[in-house]
């Protein structure tokens, strides 16, 4: 079947809402949609969702101290940069972390309207903190920590219940208990300990060991209840192990699940190498790597049914400095290497989501992010070549030193085109990319001017 291209046409903004370049509707490849002016509350944490109930996206940016993981103020905004509210006090000091924030949105109370959820520290007792190295743990704690619930066009608090002391690195949202709805929590520390929390509050279960930085969650043994993944571990939604390897000192720094075509589950996580195993533990396939701290699966190429874009941040063991590079790997489901590309010196931290940039169906591509020095985000298509440039922009009152400082990126659909945005942020501000080719769709015809035929 023929088909015809069809130019999507963005609708004027106002004046005072004026894109960022003008549309010139000839020229192929990435727009520069918005640069938003962050002002003292820009943050390297960012969530998308709908906050007002308009059903468009917001953004909320999260700060924090960057030492001690405390969540400072939580910024809600339009995707043009207009604030919503506020809840906390902003800093320009408070933009950086290292770390992953508690902060999520969801309609957690099931009223229609999404709320905005994020850990409130308990307070650390011991060992007294030196004010600078990251604080972790605590071997005694004063208090209990606290999920916050804000309303979501308003930031104003909701309510809040406890959760266990160390429990303040990061959460999901999970279906433990069968209701057909993700309305449960799992939540954990920073490495070492994890939990299974009812929506009530209530503690359903604890497992201690190593439980990376986030777990994925699935229901691969079809019983209606998420299992939760850990990379050296699989729990049942009850907390069951139902498979554990030692994992020395080490933790998984990703994990992701899929079902194969075969509707085989496949488990993947990545630590000191890429490894895919199957809910019993046993392992299909895998590959040493010196830090595989990336793992994404997708649809990058369609002569396969799925694909995964792998980061080894260190194929030379510690060496992270400017000169320092990584490596971007694909691999299909059987763990054959498709291609791989070294990146470019102080291009070692990088990491990847998967950007559904070029149309409305797959292949899909990879946003490449964390380049170093302030250089662009970019995205890769499947096979291995840079299909867009997305240069982080600022406002006008930004020094060179602020435009250096690094910036993260997200994928989601917030213009409403059926395709990706890119959302780049950082403590300096942050930028929306759209894709301003052409989306393909199929040919009209019959067409008359007496409808109803």
């Amino acid at each position: 079947m023929g088909k015809i291209m069809v130019i999507a046409v963005l609708m004027a903004l106002g004046t005072n809402q004026a894109l960022a370049q003008e549309a010139d509707p000839v020229a192929p490849g990435a727009r520069l949609l918005r640069t938003i002016d962050v002002k003292n509350f820009g943050a390297e944490t960012l969530r998308i969702g709908d906050l007002d109930g308009d059903g468009g996206p917001e953004l909320l940016f999260i700060q924090s101290i960057f030492g001690t993981r405390e969540i400072t103020c939580l910024t809600a905004t339009t995707i043009h940069g207009d604030v919503l509210w506020q809840s906390g006090t902003p800093s320009l000091d408070n933009g950086r972390i290292y770390s992953d924030l508690p902060v999520q949105i969801y309609d957690w109370d099931h009223d229609g309207w999404n709320e905005a959820l994020y850990v409130r520290q308990a307070k650390y007792v011991e060992p007294p903190y030196d004010g600078t190295s990251p604080r972790e743990r605590a071997t005694r704690y004063e208090g209990e920590a606290q999920m916050v619930v804000l309303c979501g066009r308003t930031g104003k608090e909701k309510g809040a219940f406890s959760l266990p002391a160390p429990a303040d690195d990061s959460f999901l949202i999970a279906d433990l208990n069968g209701r057909g709805r993700r309305e449960d929590l799992i939540v954990k520390d920073r490495y070492w300990n994890m939990w299974g929390v009812a929506h009530d509050g209530g503690m359903l279960w604890h497992y201690e060991g190593s439980v990376g930085h986030y777990p994925a969650i699935a229901d691969v043994d079809d019983d209606g209840k998420d299992e939760v993944f850990t990379g050296f571990a699989l729990l049942d939604h009850d907390g069951t192990v139902l498979f554990q390897k030692d994992a020395g000192n080490a933790h998984a720094d990703a994990t992701w699940i899929l079902r194969a075509p075969d509707r085989t589950w496949r488990l993947l996580f990545g630590n000191g190498g890429i490894h895919c195993v199957a809910p019993d533990g046993s392992e299909y396939w895998s590959h040493p790597l010196g830090e595989a701290q990336h793992v994404v699966a997708g649809r990058f190429r369609t002569d396969s049914p799925a694909q995964l874009a792998v980061v080894d941040r260190t194929p030379v063991p510690h060496h992270r400095d400017e000169h320092a590079w990584g490596i971007l790997y694909m691999y299909d489901l059987d763990g054959k290497e498709l291609w791989n590309s070294k990146q470019p010196p102080g291009a070692w931290a990088i990491a990847t989501t998967p950007v559904n940039w070029f149309g409305t169906e797959p292949p899909s591509g990879i946003l490449v992010y964390g380049m170093g020095n302030g250089r662009p985000a970019v995205i890769w298509n499947g096979a291995g070549n840079v299909a867009e440039t997305l240069p982080m922009t600022f406002t006008a009152d930004r020094n060179d030193r602020d435009q250096q400082l690094d910036f993260y990126g997200l994928a989601a659909d917030v213009w409403g085109d059926s395709r990706d945005e890119v959302v780049l942020f950082g403590s300096r501000g942050a930028c929306i990319y759209t894709n301003a080719r052409a989306a393909e769709i199929p040919t009209l015809y019959n067409e008359n001017l007496y409808p109803g035929m």
